[in-house]
């Protein structure tokens, strides 16, 4: 009867050895530096939306036509000691900007006072990626103070299916005779 409270996003960093936040950290820190640049040039008033078309592919290039091959092999060799070697991949499957963050994709609950009565429901986030695909830029609405995405979800109620957003999965904590969390499955973060 005691609620259980879960997140839309499950951080696993420090759960991780330190080989594998060692891989992490790298997009992480990648990820938090792209995002206080998008800040930065937000307060300037400029472009944030990757908007940049002042320079396209082939500008610049005639500069470079005229070095000879020499400069050109002691500026690559020069690059590549200055690069770091490339981290393995965190696991099969992932990406390799993986950061260690997850995304709730699905929740079935329970709804009643014990294991052998009650209803249980399936709830599935809507796949959006056709809509963000066909340039829906709609601003995505957030869920009041928190970065949490109110997304479309669907809820499946025997033969009954409706829309919900995530601002009521959220709610599916129990407590009393209200739907609680029985399973939560999440998936990588894109």
């Amino acid at each position: 009867m005691k609620p259980v409270g879960f997140q839309g996003t499950l951080d696993v960093y420090e759960f991780c050895s330190d080989k594998v936040k060692k891989v992490l950290k790298v997009a992480r820190d990648k990820a938090l530096a792209e995002e206080e640049d998008r800040i930065a040039k937000k307060l300037k008033g400029e472009d944030v939306d990757g908007g940049d078309d002042k320079k396209k592919d082939g500008d610049g290039d005639a500069e470079m036509d005229g070095a000879d091959d020499e400069d050109d092999a002691d500026l690559r060799a020069a690059l590549a000691m200055s690069v770091e070697p490339e981290l393995p991949p965190v696991g099969p499957g992932l990406p390799p900007d993986f950061r260690g963050l997850y995304e709730l994709f699905a929740v079935v609950t329970h709804k009643g006072r014990d294991a052998d009565g009650g209803h249980y429901m399936g709830w599935v986030k809507a796949d959006n990626s056709g809509r963000q695909a066909a340039g829906d830029d709609k601003k995505r609405e957030k869920i009041g103070d928190t970065e949490e995405e109110n997304d479309d979800w669907y809820v499946f109620d025997d033969d009954e299916v409706s829309p919900c957003k995530t601002e009521d999965i959220l709610k599916l904590k129990g407590g009393g005779d209200w739907h609680m969390s029985y399973l939560n499955f999440y998936r990588a973060k894109k």
